[in-house]
């Protein structure tokens, strides 16, 4: 019966392990993300800048 709670043991501590990695590898991604579209937004595209128009 003590291996089976050996076992079980292992089972939570391998879960608890694998749901920090998730939150880990998460919150990179949400980084990534907030970072990208903060210098996407902070550039403009080109194709949104107008010409400059003749005064003459």
């Amino acid at each position: 019966m003590s291996s089976q709670q050996q076992r079980q043991r292992h089972g939570v501590r391998k879960n608890m392990v694998e749901g920090i990695g998730g939150l880990l590898a998460g919150a990179a991604l949400v980084l990534l993300a907030r970072s990208l579209l903060k210098k996407r937004a902070a550039t403009p595209e080109p194709h949104n800048i107008e010409p400059a128009q003749d005064a003459g």
